[in-house]
């Protein structure tokens, strides 16, 4: 199900790029926001690299990735987690900083971090990447990235302030009711 963003609620400068009941991606200057709410699905998956390549056409000099992954997301199939080793050999080059966050605490919380780390160790990424417990921390850690690409306005209340309107907008879209 797309639907539309609730324009009125967004930041100005945050571009929502595609919205569903699992999932919700925005550009903020040269930055991907991602939140997956549910499942997080192949086909959803496979366009994080196109976005990732298109988003890097505009900022040459490299671009951030920040994902949130709700609590209560299922996660991935094989298919996908092996998309998603692939979105990051494909982000080679393009992507500067690059972190996933998952908010909460507890041993579920703690596997999924784990299971991140894992994959970035298999990987090995040539740019900054990171696992976060707390949107805040992610916020802050991408601002400080941002600066060594380039001296930036954004600051990571501004941050987090877009990453905030992103899920609340996936929030409210996962509980409308079907359209008749």
């Amino acid at each position: 199900m797309r639907v539309t963003p609730g324009v009125a609620s967004l930041p100005a400068d945050l571009r929502v790029l595609e919205l569903d009941d699992n999932q919700a991606k925005a550009s903020f200057a040269n930055m991907l926001l991602i939140v997956w709410r549910k499942d997080t699905t192949l086909a959803a998956y496979q366009r994080v690299g196109t976005l990732i390549l298109e988003l890097s056409r505009a900022h040459p000099d490299g671009v951030g990735v920040l994902q949130v992954v709700e609590r209560g997301a299922t996660p991935p199939d094989t298919e996908t987690r092996s998309e998603f080793l692939r979105v990051l050999s494909v982000a080679e080059g393009h992507v500067k900083h690059y972190s996933v966050a998952h908010p909460g605490s507890g041993f579920s919380a703690a596997i999924f971090r784990a299971v991140m780390l894992g994959a970035y160790t298999y990987v090995r990424p040539k740019f900054e990447h990171k696992v976060f417990e707390s949107l805040w921390d992610a916020a802050t850690w991408h601002v400080e990235q941002q600066e060594r690409i380039r001296p930036t306005s954004m600051t990571p209340a501004t941050l987090m302030k877009a990453m905030e309107a992103l899920r609340s907008e996936a929030r409210r879209v996962a509980t409308q009711p079907p359209k008749a």
